[in-house]
């Protein structure tokens, strides 16, 4: 390739790494107590709907980046990242959640920070929150998402 193509072929992996830390410092904005609207003035957006749309669609960049990643590691993988998908909306939905077992606010951590992780480690963080869910009191909608999990682990042994 010529050097202009082999730059041009640069700017995709460039772009997926600047979008990975926007993402990260709006994400760690936010958590420090800065206000969408803070966030869009440091953006240059014209409102706080824009810099919440802004990270929605980094959000959807990032999961589809980590998508493509998914199927080229192992297919079991994507079926546990979709079942993971599954068992966080099925404890977000759940109001009582914190309250339910001891460790139930450290599964919902492990389940949140699977849904992003690289396979590796959604493999190890999916393996942590079957064991922290197996045993405890859950209503049947996250039950059947926890077997969904383990079905999904059992498939990348």
């Amino acid at each position: 390739m010529t050097p202009d193509l082999d730059q041009l072929a640069e700017i995709g992996p460039a772009r997926a790494r600047l979008d990975e830390r926007e993402l990260e410092l709006i994400d760690r904005a936010r958590q420090a107590g800065a206000t969408w609207a803070q966030v869009a003035a440091a953006l240059g957006l014209a409102s706080r709907q824009a810099a919440e749309q802004r990270r929605q669609r980094l959000v959807g960049a990032a999961r589809a980046r980590r998508h493509d990643l998914d199927r080229r590691y192992a297919y079991s993988i994507v079926v546990l990242r979709q079942a993971v998908a599954d068992l966080h909306r099925a404890i977000a939905a759940d109001r009582g959640w914190t309250g339910r077992f001891p460790r139930a606010a450290l599964a919902r951590t492990t389940v949140a920070t699977a849904l992003d992780a690289p396979p590796g480690g959604l493999f190890a963080l999916a393996s942590q929150a079957a064991d922290d869910l197996r045993g405890a009191t859950i209503p049947g909608y996250v039950r059947l998402a926890h077997r969904k999990v383990q079905a999904a682990l059992s498939m990348s042994d």
